[in-house]
């Protein structure tokens, strides 16, 4: 009998043995998941509260997702607000921002005349800079007696420039047109706009295009993913630095630009001549320049890189590759074409001139455009085709 209960006693003892090893398995293994969520945690708000320690992509998006209240507009889709003057300071500048009664980048009052008339979107109205130190003033003072309005606008493809110019620019008869070309938004927002065109029911086209610019370029599971957990955003950016693809581009007095991995990526897909896309622009274009050349004036294209084009391409030449081809397709259909790009590399390899983290041309990146153009109108005068060309040869 005593052998019989010790028989029955030892499983049952050995079964509490075996439970309380378990029990002590899962609180290690419990205790180790709780220090490291911890410790994911701890990581993610050291980087969420040190801005240098942020993935590239994070520390832009706060630039972008800056507060901007734009003025509707039934033909243009907006305007910038009117009659802004105030101080705007962020971690890349400090600058005075200043607007005109219709919210362009100039000075009250216009001109009644108008020699040199710019079109484009917000890469040539002085953002960080403000009207002073952009390209487009530094060209006027240049040239002292002559007249220049920049009509430069958020977002403006050129199917956004030809209402532009029809609207405010084209009663003053400028004789010389500068339509700007910013390929890294401009390809989508000549999209945007036409598909806004279409819509009957005009809903605002800020809301408008971005959403339509969601859809368009929907973001990926993993895309959505490190934009809410910045620790995953920066171990993706770790890995696709070490392949090759770059985050940032570092000068020689440790001055960083950083770049947006999606333009990267963007910029290397191949742009067919016969993309969609690529005819509107040039369609857009066109326009503009009949309705230039029917008030006796010219059109000059200007092709205004990204940086991730420019210090991109130092790693990654194919993220030219689309410049090459809409250059390629303007001069191909007789356009006067200035491209920037080598303008830009070349003065910009040992100096930034773009912002850390803002997309737009700091100081010294206008002055290159400016000096780039002002060249090229002292080349133009002997061509003498046109009254500013004519008039610019005295300077």
């Amino acid at each position: 009998m005593e052998s019989l209960r010790k028989d029955r006693e030892e499983p049952s003892v050995s079964a509490r043995r075996h439970r309380l090893l378990s029990l002590k398995a899962l609180t290690a293994c419990g205790g180790t998941l709780l220090l490291l969520v911890l410790g994911l945690y701890a990581f993610e708000s050291i980087i969420r509260t040190n801005p240098p320690l942020m993935p590239a992509k994070a520390q832009i998006r706060l630039f972008k997702d800056a507060e901007f209240r734009p003025v509707p507009d039934p033909t243009i889709g907006f305007l910038e607000p009117p009659n802004v003057r105030g101080w705007d300071a962020t971690a890349d500048f400090e600058y005075l921002a200043e607007s005109d009664c219709w919210g362009f980048p100039n000075r009250m009052p216009w001109p009644s005349e108008i020699d040199v008339l710019f079109l484009g979107d917000s890469m040539i109205t002085g953002g960080g800079v403000g009207i002073d130190r952009q390209f487009s003033s530094l060209v006027g003072q240049a040239f002292p007696d002559r007249a220049v309005l920049n009509l430069g606008i958020s977002g403006a493809a050129p199917n956004r420039q030809l209402r532009v110019y029809r609207k405010f620019g084209a009663s003053f008869r400028p004789r010389l047109v500068v339509s700007c070309i910013y390929l890294a938004a401009d390809l989508k927002g000549e999209l945007q706009f036409d598909a806004w065109l279409k819509e009957s029911t005009k809903t605002d086209y800020q809301s408008f295009r971005l959403s339509f610019g969601n859809k368009l370029r929907p973001k990926s599971f993993w895309a959505r993913v490190q934009g809410r957990c910045f620790l995953c955003g920066k171990m993706t950016e770790l890995a696709l630095r070490w392949t090759g693809l770059p985050d940032r581009f570092s000068f020689p007095t440790g001055q960083e630009v950083l770049l947006d991995i999606d333009n990267l990526r963007f910029f290397a897909e191949t742009l067919s001549p016969q993309d969609r896309r690529l005819a509107l622009i040039l369609d857009s274009l066109r326009e503009i320049r009949a309705l230039a050349e029917g008030q006796g004036a010219e059109l000059l294209v200007m092709l205004i890189p990204s940086k991730e084009e420019i210090y991109g391409g130092v790693s990654i030449p194919e993220v030219l590759e689309q410049d090459h081809t809409l250059e390629q397709c303007l001069r191909q259909q007789k356009f006067s074409v200035l491209s920037l790009y080598d303008a830009i590399a070349t003065r910009g390899r040992d100096q930034a001139a773009f912002f850390t983290h803002d997309i737009h041309l700091n100081a010294y990146g206008n002055q290159i455009v400016a000096d780039r153009l002002v060249k090229w109108l002292k080349a133009e005068t002997s061509k003498s085709r046109s009254g500013f060309r004519k008039a610019s040869s005295q300077v």
